[in-house]
């Protein structure tokens, strides 16, 4: 049985790319079909201003002429200038149950990974850690939330079959409403901004321009030595503006910054579950069913980025975002909150989020493997 592998080098290698996925999923209701031009764009290295330090390549696999699988390799010049380590990664990984046909498309990849001068491959990666990441390797029986992967459990094998190991669990808590957080969290979090005289407020839209550069010095700070971490630019987040800036509008309740002195040292930024409606679009933004985007009352929400910079750490503002957040999705009708991912060893992240009630519910693996 032939099997090859070749790059994506048309339009429609790339719709081919793309459309894979379908192939792959199909029959798992809990699989939220990705937006067709939103992967075009995260993929077109003209538009996707990531490629302005990182370079990569895809491939199509296929057997007896049929399409069986994708893959990507890609180098990014910011991990090697932030952790001074030649690893390359992988990722928008998607494949038939063959292990033949998956250990062609990662020997692929590491071949292009070897010929860039990388001696490490690591993912999957859909391009880094900013991005959609991890192999779903337990948790299967929901769809996932907003950002995050979902694949059929029989991927893990086959990254495991050619030889990749374990490098990092990514998880994802849960938590409901009704779940009645440590009293002392609580009384924590109110005496810690009294002492510390640190002041909360909501994103806002109409100073949109403003937070956004906030946004990127937070980031950029608190996320700086995190495993894995990327920086990310300003072009890289404002080409998300659209999608943040109606979250500023619609659901400015879910989105903090802590100010201390005037200056702001720390945020939390909390989305709505949109796959509630994508997993309705088959992939087409252009769908009549979009327009619930706007009356929706949605279930679930992710906290998906938190983060304080270094030098107040210690203050405890994690504390007071916790309950700041718990108390806005109460009062906004959500039913239930997710809070991801979270590195297994952030003991002390981990920690304060099982106090507030929270459990693991999902499981994200990044696997790694010598050149």
């Amino acid at each position: 049985m032939a099997i090859t592998v070749r790059k994506v080098e048309s339009k429609d290698d790339l719709e081919r790319f793309i459309e894979f996925a379908w192939k792959a999923n199909a029959g798992d209701r809990n699989w939220v079909p990705p937006l067709w031009f939103e992967n075009r764009h995260r993929l077109d290295r003209k538009a996707n201003f990531w490629f302005e330090h990182a370079q990569a390549e895809y491939f199509l696999a296929e057997k007896n002429g049929e399409l069986a699988g994708r893959i990507s390799a890609q180098v990014d010049d910011f991990y090697f200038q932030h952790w001074n380590e030649k690893v390359g990664h992988f990722g928008w990984f998607e494949c038939l149950n063959d292990q033949e046909v998956a250990n062609a498309l990662f020997e692929t990849a590491a071949d292009w990974l070897r010929k860039q001068g990388q001696v490490r491959m690591q993912g999957p990666l859909n391009f880094t850690v900013n991005d959609e990441c991890g192999l779903l390797v337990d948790g299967f029986d929901t769809p996932p939330m907003m950002l995050m992967t979902h694949n059929p459990k029989y991927y893990s094998a086959l990254h495991e079959g050619w030889g990749l190991k374990k490098a990092m669990d990514l998880l994802a808590y849960k938590t409901t409403v009704d779940t009645v957080p440590d009293p002392n969290i609580v009384k924590f979090a109110e005496a810690l901004k009294q002492k510390h005289e640190i002041t909360v407020r909501n994103m806002n839209w109409r100073n949109f321009d403003q937070q956004m550069d906030w946004f990127v010095e937070i980031y950029n700070s608190a996320w700086e030595k995190n495993w894995g971490m990327v920086p990310v630019t300003e072009k890289e987040l404002r080409s998300h503006a659209a999608e943040l800036r109606f979250l500023a509008f619609k659901f400015p309740e879910l989105n903090f910054f802590a100010m201390k002195d005037g200056k702001p040292i720390a945020m939390s930024i909390t989305i709505p579950n949109l796959n509630e409606l994508v997993i309705q679009l088959n992939g087409k933004l252009f769908n009549p069913k979009i327009l619930k985007l706007f009356t929706h009352q949605f279930e679930g929400c992710r906290v998906f980025a938190l983060g304080v910079k270094e030098q107040y750490r210690k203050l405890g503002v994690a504390a007071i975002f916790y309950t700041e957040t718990l108390n806005a999705v109460r009062k906004l009708g959500f039913k239930w909150g997710e809070m991801s991912w979270i590195l297994e060893t952030n003991g002390p992240m981990r920690r304060a989020i099982e106090k507030m009630g929270g459990y693991v519910y999902k499981t994200y693996r990044v696997y790694d493997q010598a050149l």
